[in-house]
């Protein structure tokens, strides 16, 4: 996210979108307690804010909450991972599916925004890149979905997303290697623009049962 994009948004959710990317990134590794007082220092912020921003995690799933222990990073596990990688399929096809009913040159713009990401995705391939080839799939899956044109279909693959690339970063369950990532992503930009709803469901189907 830009910096003008978090400077627009509450206290609180600015603080939420850090701690996001930390948790991801594993600055935050799994089972770490969220000390809210020192959170507080860090951000040199109110407890307040650090407190709706904890909770705002909690509810996406990325923090827990322990009764009388304080809230601590989420620990997922290979039965998680299924479970998100499932959800994501199903909720991509559906995305898939009004994507293949726009008009052919709709579908030909988010092609072209896809193929961009795609681009970039196979440069930080070839550079052996794996964080950022988890970033930029991420990135590629998120534009796909978002080009459906439904904000409540977004909103709840943003959360799936986000745990599913937390999944891939921090070694849970499995995903394909990073080759096969070139060609899965290369299919679906070609079966998009040809609004092949089948083919598209069969090429998310291939990459996320092979995640």
């Amino acid at each position: 996210m830009t910096s003008t994009g978090l400077q627009s948004q509450p206290t609180s959710a600015i603080i939420a979108e850090h701690l996001r990317e930390r948790v991801v990134d594993g600055t935050y590794a799994p089972g770490a307690q969220m000390n809210e007082a020192r959170l507080a220092g860090d951000f040199q912020v109110s407890r307040g804010p650090v407190r709706e921003a904890l909770q705002r995690l909690v509810q996406e799933g990325l923090l827990e909450s322990r009764r009388n222990r304080g809230v601590f990073v989420r620990e997922l596990t290979d039965d998680d991972a299924a479970e998100i990688f499932a959800a994501r399929e199903v909720l991509e096809c559906a995305a898939a599916a009004v994507i293949a009913a726009k008009p052919a040159g709709e579908r030909a713009r988010i092609a072209t925004a896809l193929s961009s990401i795609a681009a970039e995705l196979n440069a930080a391939i070839r550079a052996n890149q794996e964080a950022r080839t988890l970033r930029l799939d991420h990135e590629f899956h998120s534009r796909f979905v978002d080009s459906a044109g439904n904000s409540r279909l977004s909103r709840a693959y943003a959360t799936i997303a986000t745990e599913s690339l937390i999944c891939s970063s921090h070694g849970v369950g499995a995903h394909p290697p990073l080759g096969d990532f070139s060609t899965h992503h290369e299919a679906l930009v070609q079966l998009t623009e040809r609004g092949d709803i089948e083919g598209i469901h069969a090429a998310v189907h291939r990459h996320l049962t092979r995640a």
